[in-house]
């Protein structure tokens, strides 16, 4: 079994005599004693946090496995000259099913002791109760699926605690709702292109949001505050809905309300993580194909990232004449057919292929990328002893935390914000030089305002966000996706649609006047013409 090796400071000197007439000697602050990670039969154990049998959980495993299989079989990982290779070991958290996390802590708790790190995590509400066992085991934790921006505020408000807490996926709610509405802005305009409305012409939108934390209490409220900006007007309150099987009536009972009262939406904006989003996507085309409804579908649906719920056998039946029911639908996404972020994604995406019989990966398979970031860390801050491969917590998260060390991914090059170098308004904040370390923002006009970067959202080992990276690296930016026709493969496929260019601004994040190779042009689909005329 692994074991945690801690280092001993030297002893403390012993107190003198206090001499007549003679000041007390200062304290010295104590030192703060490293953790030695010891990888014995050059083995190092990655536990794969996530529910089996769960879409979430199994492309997590997936994807570190397929990482740990390209890295063991290109000679592993090389610390002090001696092969090392990884081994991946699942934990099922069931947190799909179980948000109160009790299940998960069960499962952590008898895996911890074989484990030297952790990654995945999926539901917000779970991975904040199981991911305690992980910190007190002083074992750092990579999130791979848990966008809750609370939990990465905890590097700051307790940096002690919570410093072996990194974001590898998504970015937090905040940034998921600008390119949200980034996303709604683009397929807007395109709407009123095709309906021969004037560029300010109002939009009609509603919103439609799984009752939980991630979507609920940041993301919602800042895609209502951004509308009105968007020539777009809120039709009703947003529905908060369930987000279990159990609870699909209440995402159908949404739609059918919004066509009882008449809001006759352009867009509606679904904020999906689980598999109540196809209930979403096929009451939607229902309503639509009776021509009740002709929005487009333009938001997050996790479950409309994947293949299966839309093929013959999949969780719903079989998919309407004329199409799929994610057909022409508009999703944030992190990958896409043919999309090439970084010189890594085509590998990525032809290797997952293989492993899962050609499904698409959930945002959860970037354990992957996590994988292969652990592997240049520890080639860099690991060293022998004795003939043993070992690594000091501290040096890991130092070079994690440094932006010159980033690393490209399948996505972009991964970075995470440091620890808060200043404050604005009592709230934490990055300074001028911090930003500059992370984004090229003289390249692109930006002028430093410091209360531009706050924390939230830019929180300490979260994801940074923004196509501006220093040297033109991209940080992370997500992908619009639309499921499309492929005359070709006579398929419907995954396309990347944005960013693109021409519907892209520069703020303090980058130029998003861009596109990635491989996008596509997006489709207002012909429903949406007939439904409101042209």
């Amino acid at each position: 079994m692994k074991r945690l090796i801690f280092l001993l400071m030297a002893a403390l000197l012993v107190v003198g005599l206090v001499l007549s007439g003679c000041a007390p000697a200062e304290e010295e602050e104590e030192e703060e004693q490293p953790v030695v990670y010891t990888f014995e039969n050059q083995e190092i154990v990655v536990g794969i946090a996530g529910e089996v049998g769960h879409p979430t959980g199994d492309l997590a495993y997936a994807g570190a496995a397929l990482a740990a299989s390209m890295i063991n079989g290109a000679g592993g990982v090389n610390i002090g000259g001696l092969a090392h290779n990884f081994t991946i070991v699942r934990v099922d958290t069931k947190e799909a099913q179980d948000e109160t996390g009790e299940q998960g802590t069960t499962a952590m708790t008898a895996a911890i002791g074989g484990l030297d790190f952790v990654m995945g995590g999926f539901r917000t509400e779970a991975v904040a109760v199981y991911r305690e066992v992980v910190m007190n085991a002083k074992k750092l934790f990579f999130n791979c699926g848990a966008a809750t921006e609370s939990l990465q505020y905890s590097c700051v408000s307790n940096y002690a605690k919570y410093k072996y807490w990194f974001k590898t996926t998504p970015y937090n709610e905040h940034f998921l709702a600008a390119s949200t509405l980034r996303m709604v802005d683009f397929a807007a305009k395109q709407i009123r292109a095709a309906l021969n409305l004037t560029e300010d012409a109002t939009l009609r939108a509603c919103i439609v949001a799984e009752n939980l934390k991630w979507a609920r209490d940041e993301q919602v409220p800042k895609i209502v505050a951004g509308l009105p900006a968007l020539h777009i007007e809120l039709k009703g309150a947003p529905y908060l809905v369930g987000a279990t099987e159990d609870k699909a009536s209440e995402t159908q009972a949404a739609i059918a309300d919004i066509w009882t009262k008449g809001y006759d939406p352009h867009i509606i904006i679904p904020v999906y993580s689980g598999i109540c989003g196809a209930y979403f996507a096929g009451t939607l085309k229902a309503f639509i194909g009776l021509d009740r409804l002709g929005a487009m579908s333009v938001g997050i649906n996790v479950y409309e990232q994947l293949k299966a719920p839309w093929s013959a056998g999949g969780k719903l039946a079989e998919p309407p004449p004329g199409g799929p029911n994610c057909k022409y639908d508009v999703l944030l996404d992190t990958w896409a057919d043919g999309v090439s972020q970084t010189s890594k994604t085509a590998a990525f995406l032809a290797g997952m292929a293989a492993v899962t019989g050609g499904e698409y990966p959930l945002y959860t398979a970037a354990t992957y990328d996590a994988l292969f970031l652990l592997k240049d860390v520890l080639e860099h801050v690991g060293y022998l002893e004795s003939g043993v491969g070992k690594a000091k917590d501290l040096d890991i998260i130092a070079r994690l935390e440094n932006p010159a060390y980033a690393i490209e991914t399948s996505t972009g090059v991964n970075c995470v914000y440091p620890q808060p170098g200043t404050s604005t308004g009592g709230k934490p904040a990055l300074t001028q030089a911090q930003v500059k370390s992370i984004y090229d923002i003289d390249d692109y006009g930006y002028t430093y305002a410091v209360g531009d970067w706050v924390m939230p959202p830019h929180t300490t080992h979260d994801l940074a966000y923004g196509p501006g990276g220093v040297g033109g690296a991209v940080r992370a930016t997500g992908i619009g996706c639309q499921w499309q026709w492929d005359e070709g493969a006579t398929v419907w496929k995954k396309k990347g649609v944005w960013p693109a260019e021409g519907y892209g601004v520069t703020d303090q994040y980058g130029d998003w006047d861009f596109e990635y190779t491989g996008t596509v042009d997006l489709i207002i689909p012909s429903y949406v013409i007939t439904h409101f005329g042209s």
